[in-house]
């Protein structure tokens, strides 16, 4: 189940009549980053309260060669299990849109601590 109004213009979900966004189980609490074809939030599951982030990705922004990728990734950390590495949980597709849901790393990435 997911609830959340999906935009060609724009992959923002928006809430309707002041309810709560939701993709799936979890509910949507703020906007964690922004790209060109995608957006990150961080939601909370329903029922075991975990925090995750999910990544909301508009498929008809990408052209077949980007979206291929978004599949390979996806297929690649499914693979994936190690602690230093960010966990994928669960992946929800629709027509136009796709929900990446993975770990949430609150101290954000290593990326950002990385100097050269």
């Amino acid at each position: 189940m997911v609830i959340m109004r999906e935009n060609s213009a724009s992959c923002e979900p928006t809430a309707a009549q002041g309810r709560p966004l939701q993709v799936g189980f979890y509910e949507i609490l703020r906007t964690l980053g922004k790209g060109n074809f995608a957006v990150v939030k961080l939601a909370r599951h329903k029922v075991t309260k975990t925090q995750v982030a999910i990544k909301i990705i508009d498929k008809t922004r990408l052209n077949s060669s980007n979206l291929e990728k978004i599949y390979r990734e996806v297929q690649i950390m499914k693979l994936l299990n190690h602690p230093h590495i960010i966990k994928l949980y669960q992946v929800m597709e629709t027509k136009d849109m796709l929900y990446i849901v993975t770990e949430y790393a609150k101290n954000g990435e290593m990326f950002e601590d990385i100097s050269v």
